[in-house]
């Protein structure tokens, strides 16, 4: 497996928004949106061609249907401010996969499965808009000031729901992900109820909603595109309800990018 380097960090890097970090270690997670990340033209544009890329995603082979997806991770380098991409393995059909490995104390349904997934293309990989993203999330997390080397994963993740067949998320519980922060960032939503995000307490992880108490819960929607949010992996559990089809539309969809961050260390320890 190789790599190749493609992202640099943008000059804004270190301006990070000081109101969402600190409701992220205040809280465990903060909320943002489009006006946070301050948009160029062509970021604009980038998001744009996201939509239409996200409609050529794989179906993901694991789990129940309506849920597609590409993956992508690599090291990032506080030396050099770069992050390198893995490039894959190549398949039979010319296809690349990439390996994507979660413990089963985050992950119920699959856990200590390696998941292969399509490789987010280079197309993906190079656009502005998901550089932003990236080195936007990180400096929220604090991480660069403490490591010299972070492994970054990228999902692009499109939840496609039909009338009567929901799409659903793995695993559809309350969890925790097992990367010390995510982020996640809504692309496009349209003719679909649900994906509601569902914050609580940790102890809640592999709970199902109904055995939360309504108390502990922490409830919100994405609704406009890069509306956002990002968690402390350790502060909380999330959970995201189904999205299902609205009455009278063929399709509903609603696609995010997920974007996480875990010292390298841990990383290599969580794959053994």
């Amino acid at each position: 497996m190789g790599w190749n380097i493609f992202i640099n960090a943008p000059d804004s890097y270190h301006l990070t928004t000081t109101h969402i970090r600190n409701s992220l270690h205040q809280q465990g997670f903060a909320t943002f949106n489009a006006t946070d990340l301050d948009l160029s033209d062509s970021e604009k544009i980038d998001l744009i061609s996201l939509c239409e890329l996200s409609k050529s995603l794989p179906l993901d082979r694991f789990g129940e249907g309506g849920r597609h997806r590409s993956y992508c991770e690599g090291v990032w380098h506080r030396e050099t401010e770069t992050i390198d991409w893995k490039t894959g393995h190549q398949q039979s059909d010319g296809s690349i996969e990439i390996d994507y490995h979660q413990g089963s104390e985050y992950q119920p349904e699959f856990g200590g499965v390696v998941r292969k997934f399509l490789r987010m293309p280079d197309e993906i990989l190079n656009k502005g808009l998901l550089n932003k993203l990236i080195w936007h999330d990180l400096s929220l997390t604090g991480m660069a000031e403490h490591y010299s080397r972070l492994l970054c994963g990228v999902h692009l993740i499109r939840m496609q729901a039909l009338p009567g067949k929901p799409a659903k998320i793995t695993p559809n519980c309350f969890h925790r992900d097992g990367q010390p922060f995510t982020a996640v960032h809504l692309i496009e939503r349209y003719n679909i109820e649900g994906g509601t995000t569902h914050i609580a307490p940790p102890c809640y992880a592999n709970c199902q909603l109904e055995e939360v108490p309504a108390h502990e819960i922490t409830r919100f929607l994405l609704n406009d595109p890069l509306d956002s949010y990002i968690i402390d992996d350790a502060a909380i559990c999330h959970y995201i309800n189904p999205v299902t089809c609205d009455e009278n539309a063929s399709i509903g969809v609603r696609t995010i990018i997920l974007i996480d961050f875990t010292p390298l260390e841990q990383s290599d320890r969580c794959s053994q």
